[in-house]
């Protein structure tokens, strides 16, 4: 079996949902890109990880014709390969963009997403199969708090999630320590005690202010506090942990596999946040896992973008038997749609997304391969108008 020709989509697909995040503000991107991996045998793996920011946004610096220009070059490397050689591919791609760059990791994500899910179809089981199989069979959720200025909005809107049946929720916050402390008072108010909150400081703020800060939030019971510091302040980060009576998480102290590596040895952090095509899909994904395994350090699994990047974060994540003092956060595609489940969802890219989330709760996912099925009416409804689809049929 060879592959004979890869396919590389721009899809502009708006979100329904107010997605903001802190460090910023910045609202998610409706930049896609969707990936189809074609075989001499008829069969094709899917694939598709992040959303590109319309500007720079942290070390996401990528624009996403970048990206496919980036993807091209990757492509023509794998025509005339044997797509069964999963691994063998995956670290032949790793080597050609290497590199610190996240929105590399991006990249590869596209590709891992797209090879998992062929492999998969080529030996007609579950991509959760070709990772050990399933551990847990329905994972409890939290859910990311949009970046919501009112503490009225940021309050609504847990109440909704947490009212569907979501297990915890994670506040976006910013650099204002008055406007964080209403909105999570707000919040602790509408959903009563009981209900674990986090919050996400986005790299917002300064030892003093972030441990005075952590002080006035725990006041009405915090359960996390993710990435108060720039990450390049591993220093800070040791001495915040030793004052901190709240568990410290690491982002995008974490981001890689390398940096999770020194994390770990620099002992900065109580756990760690997992997204998924960030760290470069599920090959680099089940490496940065096993470190923190290996560790006895708890992390949480996330993922961003579409459909398809959602599904190949469900198989990775029941595969994994992990702690669950910190909540899995694996429906923030749900943004995109503007709903709280799967069922909801009536505008998709797919007509079967091969996993459910139901009552906050992602249930085990289906296959061969992701068990994603193409809804092409509305991949052509959603291709964009700027950029042309990239076909690579022969090595270059």
């Amino acid at each position: 079996m060879k592959i004979t020709r890869i396919e590389i989509v721009a899809l502009d697909q708006p979100h329904k949902g107010r997605l903001i995040f802190a460090t910023g503000p910045t609202p998610a991107a409706n930049n896609f890109i969707l990936m189809k991996i074609h075989t001499d045998q008829g069969l094709v793996g899917i694939g598709s990880s992040y959303s590109f920011p319309d500007a720079p946004l942290l070390k996401s610096g990528v624009s996403r014709e970048g990206a496919m220009v980036l993807m091209k070059d990757l492509a023509a490397m794998l025509i005339g390969e044997d797509p069964r050689r999963t691994h063998h591919l995956l670290n032949r791609l790793e080597t050609a963009i290497g590199g610190w760059f996240s929105e590399n990791w991006y990249v590869l994500g596209t590709f891992d997403c797209a090879l998992y899910d062929l492999k998969g179809k080529i030996v007609d089981v579950p991509v959760y199969e070709l990772l050990g199989g399933i551990q847990r069979e329905r994972i409890p959720l939290e859910h990311i708090q949009s970046f919501l200025p009112t503490p009225e909005e940021a309050a609504e809107e847990a109440k909704r999630y947490i009212d569907a049946g979501f297990s915890s929720i994670k506040l976006h916050v910013n650099a204002d320590p008055k406007n964080a402390l209403a909105r999570f008072r707000a919040m602790r108010e509408a959903l009563g005690a009981g209900i674990p909150i986090g919050v996400d400081m986005g790299m917002a703020y300064s030892l003093s202010g972030a441990l005075k800060t952590i002080e006035r939030l725990d006041e009405h019971d915090l359960n996390f506090v993710e990435q108060p510091l720039p990450a390049y302040d591993v220093e800070g980060q040791v001495l915040l942990r030793r004052k901190s009576r709240v568990p410290i998480l690491a982002d995008h102290g974490a981001m890689s596999v390398a940096e999770a590596y020194a994390s770990i040895k620099s002992g900065a952090y109580d756990g760690a946040h997992c997204l998924l095509c960030r760290v470069g899909g599920v090959h680099r994904g089940v490496k940065w896992a096993d470190l923190m395994d290996i560790a006895f350090v708890d992390y949480q699994i996330c993922n961003q973008g579409n459909t398809i990047a959602a599904a190949i974060g469900a198989h990775f994540a029941v595969t994994r038997k992990k702690s669950d003092r910190f909540n899995d956060e694996l429906g923030l595609f749900l943004y995109l749609h503007g709903t709280t489940d799967t069922a909801s969802i009536t505008d998709d890219i797919v007509r079967d997304p091969g996993f459910t989330i139901e009552g906050g709760e992602l249930h085990s996912p289906r296959g061969p391969g992701l068990g994603v099925e193409l809804d092409d009416a509305m991949v052509e409804r959603y291709r964009s108008k700027t950029l042309d689809t990239i076909m690579v049929s022969r090595r270059m």
